[in-house]
């Protein structure tokens, strides 16, 4: 039981460091503020690692037994909905940081922007893990 629990932890490891390294270079240089275009990369490798994260867990569940996708572009869409659903909780978090007062008023078009970013990135992590699920 502890090594599953440990295995499915480390699943977490890529978009926990994404997560990390984008709030070090907020605090640490201010990035966002003095260089807005940084928020780009960073979505579409958050993006990118949601869907490395999705993939492993279909792995996980298929070596388990529990749960087996055949349909390659059924796994596609699956592994893209979890990165817009994880995208759109981000935007919430951004959101929730504003209302807070530690944020820049964000707008329309950053949302919609970071949105499609980390779909991009979604997709883009798809083409690379899809070869070898």
């Amino acid at each position: 039981m502890p090594n599953k629990f440990f295995r499915i932890l480390s699943f977490f490891i890529f978009p926990a460091c994404v997560f990390f390294l984008s709030w070090f270079i907020d605090l640490a240089f201010n990035a966002y503020f003095v260089y807005p275009w940084i928020d780009i990369p960073m979505h579409f490798l958050g993006g990118f690692s949601i869907a490395y994260t999705a993939f492993l867990f279909l792995r996980f569940f298929r070596e388990k037994g529990k749960m087996e996708i055949n349909n390659k572009a059924l796994t596609i869409l699956i592994v893209v909905s979890l990165v817009a659903l994880t995208a759109v909780l981000w935007e919430f978090y951004e959101f929730l940081k504003y209302l807070l007062d530690i944020s820049l008023k964000p707008n329309i078009e950053d949302t919609l922007l970071d949105l499609f970013i980390g779909l991009l990135g979604g997709l883009t992590g798809s083409a690379v893990f899809g070869r070898k699920h």
